[in-house]
């Protein structure tokens, strides 16, 4: 397997890949495949790790999210950074979407009939805002159909891990029951799988908890210092 790659699926010309923090430029604290222009790290660095990843998933152009860990969801055709929001949906073929993440939940949505992509990305403030169905609706505007489509679960912070204030977790009482996992923890992948598992036909799962496997970013591990952001990457090859 690749360093860069941590887990891959492919469904009829459509590739999605999880990414580690490995095999990239960027120095410490950032090392190494850090794709975030945000966090401090040298451009230079940031733009040739995304050169790197669109030759990993053979991508002409790149356009990566711009969370804000709300339910704001963009369609592009065009590379860059785009507008502030937590989804991107696609018909371009050889444009690659980015999910920047590391700890909250990246995922895509796939119909390699209709031809139609979307990445999202789900904090605990984006599980509850329903980013996961705003991603739904603006993809099934774009085109798709739900008998046709898949999705992808990428790599998160696990329950055991995610440990939060008492009060959150009753934030979700009444809204996303299915990420609470404990009195003190909650299960973000859960919630993220409770809306697209109903809707979708299958749902890929490229999970490791981000917190555990050190080849994989983590802002908890950072623990406040600066790092990286890896996450999911989507794109569809030209028909």
């Amino acid at each position: 397997m690749n360093t860069q790659v941590f887990g891959r699926v492919s469904i009829e010309g459509i590739h999605a890949i999880a990414l580690n923090r490995t095999g990239g430029t960027s120095q410490s604290p950032f090392g190494s495949l850090n794709l975030a222009s945000y966090v401090g790290d040298d451009p230079h660095c940031v733009n040739a790790n995304l050169e790197i990843v669109k030759e990993l998933i053979a991508a002409e152009g790149i356009c990566v999210m711009n969370a804000q860990h709300g339910n704001q969801v963009h369609v592009v055709s065009e590379p860059g950074i785009a507008l502030p929001g937590d989804g991107l949906v696609t018909k371009q073929t050889q444009l690659a979407l980015v999910s920047l993440a590391a700890d909250c939940v990246p995922f895509g949505l796939i119909d390699p009939v209709n031809r139609v992509i979307a990445v999202g990305h789900a904090g605990w403030r984006g599980v509850l805002a329903n980013v996961m169905q705003s991603l739904l609706d603006e993809f099934l505007a774009s085109g798709a159909q739900l008998n046709r489509t898949q999705a992808v679960i990428g790599p998160a912070i696990c329950a055991y891990c995610y440990e939060v204030p008492v009060e959150r977790v009753e934030l979700f009482r009444q809204v996303r029951p299915e990420a609470i996992s404990s009195a003190k923890n909650l299960d973000l992948i859960a919630g993220v799988a409770s809306v697209l598992a109903p809707q979708v036909t299958q749902i890929h799962e490229l999970t490791g908890c981000t917190l555990e496997k050190s080849e994989l970013f983590s802002f908890r591990r950072a623990g406040g210092q600066p790092t990286g952001r890896g996450g999911l990457v989507l794109a569809m090859s030209a028909s």
